[in-house]
C-alpha cells in the first residue's frame, strides 16, 4: 500500500465548503472501503482527529446509510466518523437526515445515476457539519444538504474525497 495523502479543502459546485481528510488515493482507499464494509472504525476515529483540527467545532449530522446496507455490513461509516469527531469535541451528533430502507448504491458504480433524496427529521440550529465517508461527485452531499438547508451550513466533512471533485487552494 502507498501512504496516504492529506486533502486540500474543496468547493462543491453549489459553493459548499467540502473539508476532507484524504485525497481517495493509495492506502486511503483501502481503508475507507474496511471502514465501510468490515466496520475498521479505527479509521473513524483517524479521520475525526485529523478534521478536528482543520474546522471549527459545530454539531454534527452524519448522512445515513441506507438501512439495507448498515443491516448487510454492520456500520454506518458517516456516523462511525461523526461520533469519533463528535467525541473529540465534546459536541453532539444529530440525527436530522433520515434515509429510505433501501437506496440505490453508487459506490464504485454509475455516478449519473440519481441520488435518492433524504428527508428532514426536524430542524437544526445553525451551523453544522454535515459528515459522509466519500465524495466522489459530491451529489450525496448536496442532497443531504439541500433537505436540511444550505443556510445552516457550515461544512461538509469526509473521510476521503475523489481527486478530480471541484477544488480550491487550501484556506
Amino acid at each position: 500500500m502507498t501512504s496516504v495523502r492529506p486533502a486540500t479543502e474543496r468547493l462543491l459546485p453549489d459553493g459548499i465548503r467540502l473539508v476532507a481528510a484524504f485525497e481517495h488515493t493509495g492506502a486511503a482507499v483501502h481503508l475507507v472501503h474496511h471502514l465501510k464494509y468490515r466496520g475498521l472504525t479505527s479509521f473513524a476515529r483517524l479521520v475525526g482527529e485529523v478534521l478536528s483540527e482543520r474546522v471549527t467545532p459545530a454539531p454534527l449530522v452524519p448522512i445515513p446509510r441506507a438501512w439495507s446496507r448498515r443491516y448487510k455490513h454492520g456500520v454506518d461509516p458517516a456516523q462511525e466518523i461523526a461520533d469519533a469527531l463528535g467525541e473529540i469535541w465534546g459536541l453532539p451528533v444529530l440525527h436530522a437526515l433520515e434515509r429510505p430502507l433501501h437506496a440505490r448504491r453508487r459506490a464504485g458504480r454509475n455516478h449519473g445515476a440519481p441520488v435518492t433524496a433524504f428527508r428532514s427529521r426536524g430542524a437544526v440550529s445553525a451551523p453544522i457539519h454535515v459528515v459522509d465517508d466519500v465524495i466522489t461527485t459530491g451529489a450525496t452531499a448536496r442532497a443531504a444538504v439541500a433537505a436540511i438547508g444550505q443556510n445552516k451550513l457550515e461544512s461538509v466533512l469526509a473521510a476521503n474525497v475523489v481527486p478530480r471533485v471541484s477544488s480550491l487552494s487550501p484556506k
